[in-house]
C-alpha cells in the first residue's frame, strides 16, 4: 500500500517537472495559448453558456416546471427509471451544452429532489454538445454543411437516450415520487442565487479552458507527429479538436470526438461528480460509450442521407467567434426576463 502511494507521489512530481520544463522552454506558445483561451471564454463560452447555466439553476431552485412533471412522469420512469423532475435535466442537457446537464443533476441532488444513485446515473448521459455548437459551429462553419451538423446533433441526442436507457438497468428499485417537490417559488432572491452560482461555475469552466488552451498550444512545439498531435488535441479539448480534424477526418470521427467531450470538459464537471460521490472511471467509461454510439449512429445516418463536405478545411479558427451567438440562449434570456417581470407583478398584487 505504501509503495503505491510513493509511486503516485513520484508520478505527480515528474508531471509537475515536465510542465515546468515545457513552460520555461516554450513561454511564447504558452502565452499565446492563454490569450486564445481567454478569447474563447469571452466570445464563446460566456455568451452561449451563461444564460443556460442561470436558467437551469433557477429552474431547480424555483421548481417552476413541477406542473409539467406529472405529464412526463411516464416517460421518465419507463425509459430512464428516473423521477419526473429529471426530465428537465435531460432536455436542458441536450440544449444548453456540455456542463449544464451535470450541473442540474448536482443541483437536484443538493436540493434533495433526487437520490444519490439517480444523480450518478444522470451524470452518465446528461452531457451533450448544444445545437449552437454542433449544428452551427461544427456543421456549418467547420464542415461547410448544416446537414452534417444536424446529423451529428441528432446522433448525439440518440446516443444520450440509449445511454440513459442502458443506465436504467442498474437502477435501484425505489419509489420515484417520494423526493418530488410540488411547491413553486419564484422569488427574485432565487434568481440572484442562480446568477451567483452560475457565475462561479462559469469562472471554473473558463479557468480549465484557458489551462487546456495553453497546453495544446505548447504541444505544437514538443515534436509530436501530426497524427499524434491531432489525437492528443482531440482528446484534450473538443472545440480545438474539431477545428483540427475538420477536412481531415470523417464526420463519424468528429461525432465521436464531440460525444467524448474532451478531458477539458471532464475536468470542468469534476466538482459536480465529487458531490455525488461518483467515481471518475465510471464517468469516463460512459463518455467512451457515448463516443462510440455517436460515431455509429452518425455513420448509419450518412448511409441514407449522404453529406458532402470540404476535403480540405479552409476554416478560420477566429470564425468560431462569429458563430458563437446562440439563438436558443437569446430566447432563454427573454424567458428569464418575462419570469422576472411576472414575479414583480405578482408581488405587487400581494402587496
Amino acid at each position: 500500500m505504501t509503495v503505491v502511494k510513493v509511486k503516485k507521489e513520484y508520478f505527480s512530481i515528474i508531471l509537475i517537472l515536465i510542465c515546468l520544463i515545457v513552460l520555461f522552454r516554450y513561454p511564447d506558445e504558452s502565452k499565446n495559448g492563454v490569450i486564445k483561451g481567454i478569447e474563447i471564454c469571452l466570445y464563446t463560452i460566456i455568451p452561449s453558456l451563461f444564460p443556460f447555466m442561470t436558467l437551469s439553476t433557477y429552474t431547480v431552485k424555483s421548481n417552476i416546471l413541477s406542473p409539467f412533471y406529472k405529464l412526463l412522469s411516464g416517460t421518465s420512469k419507463a425509459f430512464f427509471k428516473q423521477p419526473p423532475c429529471a426530465i428537465s435535466v435531460i432536455i436542458l442537457s441536450m440544449i444548453g451544452g456540455f456542463p449544464v446537464g451535470i450541473k442540474m443533476a448536482n443541483d437536484l441532488y443538493m436540493q434533495g429532489q433526487i437520490t444519490n444513485e439517480q444523480a450518478q446515473r444522470l451524470c452518465l448521459f446528461c452531457m451533450n454538445g448544444g445545437p449552437a455548437f454542433v449544428i452551427t459551429t461544427v456543421g456549418l462553419s467547420m464542415l461547410g454543411s448544416m446537414k452534417a451538423g444536424i446529423i451529428i446533433y441528432v446522433s448525439l441526442c440518440i446516443s444520450a437516450f440509449v445511454s440513459g436507457v442502458i443506465s436504467s438497468f442498474v437502477a435501484d428499485k425505489k419509489d420515484f415520487s417520494k423526493n418530488e417537490k410540488s411547491d413553486i417559488s419564484l422569488p427574485l432572491s432565487s434568481l440572484s442565487v442562480a446568477i451567483s452560482d452560475s457565475m462561479q461555475s462559469i469562472i471554473t469552466i473558463c479557468a480549465w479552458v484557458i489551462l487546456f488552451s495553453s497546453a495544446t498550444s505548447c504541444l505544437k512545439s514538443v515534436g509530436l507527429s501530426e497524427k499524434a498531435y491531432l489525437v492528443v488535441c482531440s482528446l484534450l479539448e473538443v472545440t480545438n479538436g474539431c477545428i483540427l480534424l475538420s477536412g481531415k477526418a470523417s464526420i463519424p470521427v468528429i461525432a465521436g470526438i464531440i460525444g467524448f467531450g474532451g478531458l477539458c470538459v471532464h475536468f470542468q464537471v469534476l466538482s459536480f461528480l465529487k458531490n455525488t460521490s461518483m467515481k471518475y472511471g465510471y464517468f469516463l467509461a460512459s463518455r467512451v460509450l457515448n463516443a462510440i454510439l455517436s460515431a455509429i449512429f452518425t455513420q448509419l445516418f450518412l448511409i441514407f442521407i449522404p453529406v458532402e463536405t470540404d476535403v480540405f478545411s479552409n476554416f478560420d479558427k477566429n470564425a468560431v467567434y462569429s458563430f458563437s451567438v446562440s439563438f436558443p440562449a437569446f430566447f432563454v434570456v427573454i424567458i428569464m426576463c418575462i419570469i422576472m417581470i411576472l414575479d414583480i407583478d405578482r408581488k405587487k398584487k400581494v402587496c
